[in-house]
C-alpha cells in the first residue's frame, strides 16, 4: 500500500510506472475475492457512480487513473501545466473513493503530489484559491475577516481539553460550536477554547498544493497549543481534524497532546453514561460520511453508535454510506470554490440521495454542514440537515 507520506512527484514514480489502467476507479470493479454465490459484502462492492469529477464531465482525464497519467507525463515533462491540466486537477474533490479502490497505487496522493508541481512551477491557479491562501497567512482564516468573532467568550482560554473550532464554525455555523461546547460541558469537561487566537488549520492550503504555507500555519498552531496547555485537542470539522490528526504528524511527528473528533468523544461519553439525551426526537435521519473522517480517518461506526443512543431517532442509510459514500460537494472546500457550478451539481446529487433515505441528514463535520446547508437553501429542498453536535444538544435539552 502507499506510504501515505510520499508527497512529491518524483516519490510516486513506481506507482506511476505501474498502473494497469484498469478502470476500477472510475467504471468497473474493485475485483475482490469471494465465493461467487452471493454478493461480496457492502465493504467490497463499489457502487456504480464513484468519481464525483468523472460522473459530472465524463471525460477519463477527470478520474483517478486519468490524473494519475496526467501526473506522470508531467514527471517525465512530456506535457506542459497549462489552464486544462489545472482544471483537471483541482476538480478532483479528493474524497479517495479511488484510493479505497486502488489500494496499491493510491492515486489521490499522487493527485495531491500533482498540485504541488503546479505550484512549484508557478503555474497560475484559480483565483479562489490564491485568495483563500492569502487570507490564511494574513488573517488566519479562510474567508478574509480581520476579526474573528468571539463564539465561545464565557470557556477558558487554557486547559487540558480544548476545542479546536475551524474557520467555517466560527464564522458560519457558530451553532456547531456553541452546540459542542454546551454538550461536552453538560458531560463534565472543563473544556477551553483558543478564542481570538485560534487559527485555521491550513488544511486548504495542503490540498491545494501549498505545502510551505501549510506547514507555517501547522507549525504555528501546534505552538499556540502547547501555550494553552493542550493534552487533548477536540474537533468538529473533518478537515481540521485531518489537518491535527494525520498532516501534522507527517511533517512534525507524534504531538505532544491527543487528538479526537467530536463524534468519537460523543460516543465513549455516551457509552460511559455521561452523556444521557432525555428528549424525543421523533425522526427518522440518515447519516452523511464526511469523506475526512469516513474514508481518510476510518471512523464510521462512532457517529452512527451516537445516533442510534438518542431516542426517537431511526437512522436509515443512503444507497452510499460508509466507504462508498458520496462526496458532499465541497471537495475539500477547494473544488467548490474554485468551480462552484460543479461543487453546486455535486452537492444537489447528494441532497437527492439523502432526501430519498430520509428527511433529516445528519453529518459530522462543519464544512458538510455548511456546504449541504447551504445547497439546500439554493434548491429550495424540503430537506434538514444536522450537524452532529447540534443535535445531539437538542436532544439533551441544553442550550447553546
Amino acid at each position: 500500500m502507499t506510504d501515505y507520506s510520499r508527497w512529491t512527484l518524483e516519490e510516486f514514480k513506481e506507482s506511476l510506472d505501474l498502473c494497469l489502467n484498469c478502470g476500477a476507479c472510475y467504471a468497473r470493479g474493485p475485483i475482490v475475492p469471494h465465493n461467487w454465490r452471493e454478493l461480496p459484502p457492502h465493504e467490497w462492492s463499489s457502487p456504480l457512480r464513484k468519481c464525483p469529477s468523472f460522473e459530472h464531465y465524463r471525460f477519463r482525464a477527470y478520474t483517478g487513473v486519468g490524473r494519475l497519467t496526467l501526473a506522470a507525463l508531467v514527471f517525465l515533462g512530456r506535457t506542459e501545466i497549462n489552464e486544462d491540466l489545472i482544471k483537471v486537477a483541482y476538480t478532483c474533490t479528493s474524497c479517495s473513493v479511488c484510493n479505497e479502490i486502488c489500494r496499491t497505487h493510491q492515486p489521490l496522493y499522487a493527485i495531491l503530489a500533482l498540485r504541488e508541481e503546479v505550484v512549484r512551477s508557478g503555474a497560475r491557479r484559480p483565483e479562489a484559491l490564491d485568495e483563500m491562501e492569502k487570507n490564511m497567512e494574513a488573517f488566519g482564516n479562510i474567508m478574509g475577516a480581520k476579526k474573528a468573532p468571539e463564539i465561545l467568550g464565557e470557556i477558558p482560554r487554557k486547559g487540558e481539553d480544548i476545542y479546536f473550532a475551524g474557520c467555517n464554525a466560527r464564522f458560519r455555523k457558530p451553532q456547531t460550536a456553541r452546540a459542542t461546547a454546551a454538550v461536552l460541558k453538560a458531560a463534565g469537561l472543563d473544556l477551553a477554547h483558543l478564542g481570538r487566537e485560534e487559527r485555521c488549520c491550513g488544511f486548504a492550503a495542503k490540498q491545494g498544493g501549498n505545502r510551505e504555507l501549510f506547514e507555517k500555519l501547522a507549525r504555528e498552531n501546534i505552538k499556540t497549543m502547547k501555550r494553552a496547555g493542550a493534552k487533548r485537542v477536540i474537533l468538529s470539522c473533518a478537515h481540521c481534524y485531518q489537518a491535527w490528526k494525520k498532516d501534522y504528524p507527517m511533517v512534525f511527528g507524534d504531538l505532544p497532546f491527543e487528538v479526537v473528533h467530536v463524534a468519537e468523544l460523543l460516543a465513549q461519553l455516551m457509552d460511559q453514561g455521561k452523556l444521557k439525551p432525555g428528549r424525543k426526537m421523533k425522526k427518522t435521519v440518515t447519516y452523511h460520511d464526511p469523506c475526512f473522517l469516513g474514508r481518510h480517518g476510518k471512523i464510521y461506526d462512532a457517529p452512527r453508535e451516537v445516533l442510534r443512543n438518542i431516542p426517537g431517532i431511526e437512522l436509515n442509510e443512503m444507497e452510499r454510506y460508509s466507504n462508498w459514500s458520496c462526496c458532499c460537494g465541497s471537495g475539500a472546500k477547494i473544488s467548490s470554490s474554485c468551480y462552484p457550478d460543479f461543487g453546486a451539481v455535486v452537492a444537489k446529487e447528494r441532497l437527492l440521495e439523502g432526501k430519498a433515505a430520509a428527511n433529516t441528514i445528519v453529518t459530522a463535520c462543519t464544512t458538510c454542514f455548511q456546504h449541504m446547508s447551504t445547497s439546500v437553501a439554493r434548491e429550495k429542498m424540503d430537506l434538514h440537515v444536522y450537524d452532529l453536535p447540534v443535535l445531539m444538544a437538542e436532544a439533551m435539552g441544553v442550550e447553546f
